[in-house]
């Protein structure tokens, strides 16, 4: 793999033209991977809650990310959780020593079952638009250079980076394969042809997807792939002893976070706790 000097977004770097200020992919992912141990490691929605508007924050002021593009991923992901969530734990809770706030036959929305469903889809919905925020972001070599970076073995790095790659080629192939069935005279303009339609293409196209990065990766090996431990990074990525102190440091800050949670030591609210403050 041949280094290139293409700057950090992905694109070639025209003359005179500054590079935009981005962090390394390795401390992207540890950034990740930290805020997820901290989003399931800490018993209080208030972690979740923060981190879902840090990653809003984010997606609005990136400039590498479509908010609109964002939003929607969000909503359609987390969206049917909050459903669920909402009618299972809120209106069907299974405790006996509950604060009932409202009730109509056998359900009964209480504070406990709300307390409950609150900090399932906050937990969710923070772990999906972290990873929607990475996935943006990022692509599949800065990924894949990243968790090299980090030191893992190449077969994890590879497995990471070509799963980003399956979902847009799954999306574009079929696009094409309605394209296709549309002239032949299906009218795939309709829901319900679609519908119908898209079982036996989705499972076609998983098919010779999978077929397919299999081949890719028969034909890297043949190029040399994975007699190197630590093969030269695609792009050439800035980065100072700032960001190499912080991917140590965030680590041992979070599980720092963790303990002092579980503990005791670092007293939060509990999701309980802040429904009784709304009630007033």
């Amino acid at each position: 793999m041949t280094t290139t000097h293409d700057d950090d977004a992905g694109s070639p770097r025209s003359l005179g033209t500054p590079a935009p200020t981005v962090m390394h992919p390795s401390t992207e992912l540890v950034l990740l991977g930290c805020a997820l141990l901290l989003v399931y490691g800490v018993a209080s929605p208030v972690v979740p809650a923060s981190v879902l508007v840090l990653s809003c924050l984010g997606a609005v002021f990136s400039a590498r990310v479509r908010f609109a593009r964002w939003l929607a991923a969000l909503v359609v992901l987390a969206g049917p959780m909050l459903v669920m969530v909402g009618i299972i734990q809120g209106l069907f809770y299974p405790g006996e020593a509950v604060t009932v706030l409202w009730q109509a036959g056998p359900a009964a929305l209480t504070v406990e079952g709300l307390a409950v469903a609150a900090q399932l889809w906050l937990r969710v919905a923070a772990m999906i638009a972290l990873c929607a925020l990475l996935a943006f972001a990022s692509d599949a070599s800065r990924v894949f250079d990243g968790l090299v970076g980090l030191r893992l073995p190449l077969s994890v790095a590879y497995i990471c980076a070509t799963a980003m790659t399956l979902v847009p080629l799954i999306r574009r192939r079929t696009s094409q394969a309605l394209d296709s069935r549309a002239a032949r005279g299906w009218a795939t303009d309709r829901w319900a042809v679609r519908v119908c339609l898209l079982p036996g293409i989705l499972a076609g196209l998983l098919t010779t997807s999978l077929v397919q990065l299999d081949q890719r990766h028969d034909a890297l090996v043949q190029r040399g792939f994975g007699r190197h431990r630590h093969p030269t990074p695609a792009r050439t990525y800035r980065e100072g002893t700032g960001e190499r102190a912080l991917r140590w440091a965030a680590p041992v800050l979070s599980v720092a976070l963790v303990i002092a949670s579980l503990t005791d030591v670092l007293p939060l609210p509990s999701a309980s706790d802040l429904l009784e403050v709304l009630r007033g």
